[in-house]
């Protein structure tokens, strides 16, 4: 037979089991609570990126709409009778401020049109042309081709056809005659175009 210690230290072991199993379960509660919390919070927040990436490339677009003419207006390439063509340096550096002033391109996508134009002007120094359309300049530099007064003119036929978000970066490819790849990255105000890829021209 137990005695009534044995009874009551059987009691106060029951109660100290039946406490940690109940405070186990509410910690199970709480996080599975604050799991399921969370997901909506993660997949809200993929969507907002996506639908502001998608956004961004539709302002830029709209934007060099706008601004397209003014852009062509600045020669890129020195072009006298007689002489070689050669690379306007000077005015690249115009053309590049003109396109960051939409503030939505980085440095990264400028940076390598300024490269870009370094090469050509090596490339016309190496093979001297003097007549013709100029290598490499014979289509538009933001567009890639040679139809984008076209493109331009039927922007409201965008299609936005997948958008990638990965952390700080964003990939929305869209079709406006030729299917494009715009590579985005998240600036302090919000994504920045990084890179834009015809790849129907590819």
């Amino acid at each position: 037979m137990k005695t009534n210690e044995q009874i009551l230290a059987a009691g106060m072991w029951l109660m100290v089991a039946g406490a940690v199993l109940s405070a186990l379960a509410s910690a199970c509660q709480s996080q599975s609570a604050s799991v399921t919390e969370q997901m909506p919070r993660a997949v809200s927040a993929v969507a907002t990126d996506s639908a502001t990436a998608a956004q961004t490339v539709v302002a830029f677009l709209t934007w060099y709409k706008t601004h397209i003419q003014a852009a062509n207006q600045i020669p890129l390439v020195n072009q006298q009778a007689g002489k070689p063509y050669s690379v306007n340096l000077k005015n690249g550096e115009r053309y590049l401020a003109y396109l960051k002033s939409s503030q939505l391109l980085t440095d990264t996508y400028l940076n390598g049109w300024r490269t870009f134009f370094k090469e050509r002007q090596e490339g016309f120094r190496l093979t001297p042309q003097t007549e013709g359309p100029p290598t490499g300049f014979d289509y538009d530099l933001v567009m890639l081709n040679q139809d984008v007064d076209m493109q331009l003119d039927s922007l409201n036929t965008l299609k936005i056809k997948q958008v990638t978000v990965l952390k700080a970066r964003t990939t929305v490819t869209c079709v406006l005659f030729d299917t494009y790849e715009f590579r985005l990255v998240r600036g302090p105000n919000g994504w920045l175009i990084n890179a834009i890829l015809n790849q129907s021209q590819e």
